[in-house]
């Protein structure tokens, strides 16, 4: 892997032309991720720059395609949620969000296949209530764009490839899963809207600063069109906290609540389903009120 930052990269993250690296040390960052996602590093040191020593931070993200698992095939295919190149693509756009309110990590440069993003270390979780309601503002004043690597229905596309086989799971969740065909028809005749496609608590960060400062949304490959209402879903399986209210709320009237209401309750309830069924069948234990909370929340 190559630390050095490109020219460019350091003159934006600097905010000025001229600098150069001094010291540079790279730190690998762990966690969850992407399908795509190659490596994450934290880039930090000093810059030379007038005269002057600058201390920077950046995050270095490179992006492959997926080479294994049932989702493999599908890496080069613009259209499905696995495809490796999305969110370099995304970010080179300008479609993603810029704030006030919601946000993506500021783009230093995208160079060929690795992203030069800003670095919210240090930034606390955010509230579920406060970034649903700021996803309900940037969905209702975004359009879906026509561009040909934007994915499609996630959730569709995920079900499309898994099978139920047998686990020690809640008779009534198989029963969802069961339910697929029939709540895959009620979602399709929903508005679709753009989506960041895995809006759970792990991707979303609270940026300090007037005005309750900005949600900024980590890991945009999976950038999207689906029914409104499904981004909620990923957020209430990782807080176990409603967010219709608040989604309303910040979208102001432009989408019905029964749609909103269906688009969250259906996505919740397959795409709980399906990760109970992923859990159990690698012998982990389910978090407390896992089943529970999705089949109360079932259409």
């Amino acid at each position: 892997m190559d630390d050095r930052l490109p020219a460019p990269v350091l003159a934006s993250v600097l905010g000025r032309s001229g600098g150069a690296v001094v010291t540079c040390r790279s730190e690998l960052i762990g966690g969850s991720s992407g399908a795509a996602t190659g490596s994450v590093t934290r880039l930090s040191g000093v810059a030379r720059c007038g005269g002057e020593e600058v201390p920077f931070t950046v995050v270095r993200k490179e992006v492959h395609p997926l080479r294994s698992g049932r989702h493999a095939p599908y890496a080069a295919d613009p259209r499905h949620w696995a495809y490796w190149r999305r969110e370099p693509l995304a970010y080179a756009s300008g479609l993603l969000p810029i704030g006030p309110g919601l946000a993506a990590p500021r783009c230093h440069g995208v160079v060929g296949d690795v992203l030069y993003l800003a670095d919210v270390a240090g930034c606390g979780p955010e509230l579920p209530g406060r970034a649903a309601r700021r996803l309900g503002a940037w969905q209702a004043g975004a359009t879906v764009p026509d561009v040909p690597w934007l994915a499609g229905h996630q959730l569709a596309q995920r079900l499309a490839a898994g099978e139920w086989t047998p686990v020690d799971a809640d008779p009534r969740v198989a029963r969802l899963w069961q339910r697929q065909d029939e709540l895959l028809a009620e979602l399709a005749r929903l508005p679709v809207v753009l989506t960041h496609g895995d809006f759970s608590a792990g991707n979303l960060v609270a940026q300090s600063g007037t005005g309750g400062g900005t949600t900024v949304a980590l890991d945009w490959a999976t950038l999207g069109a689906a029914p409104v209402g499904a981004d909620l879903a990923a957020l209430a399986l990782t807080t176990f906290v409603d967010p219709v209210e608040d989604y309303l709320a910040g979208a102001g009237g432009r989408f019905a609540r029964a749609d909103v209401e269906l688009g969250y309750r259906a996505t919740l309830a397959l795409t709980g389903a399906g990760r109970v069924h992923w859990m159990l069948s690698r012998g982990m234990r389910l978090p407390d009120g896992y089943e529970d909370f999705i089949l109360s929340r079932a259409p």
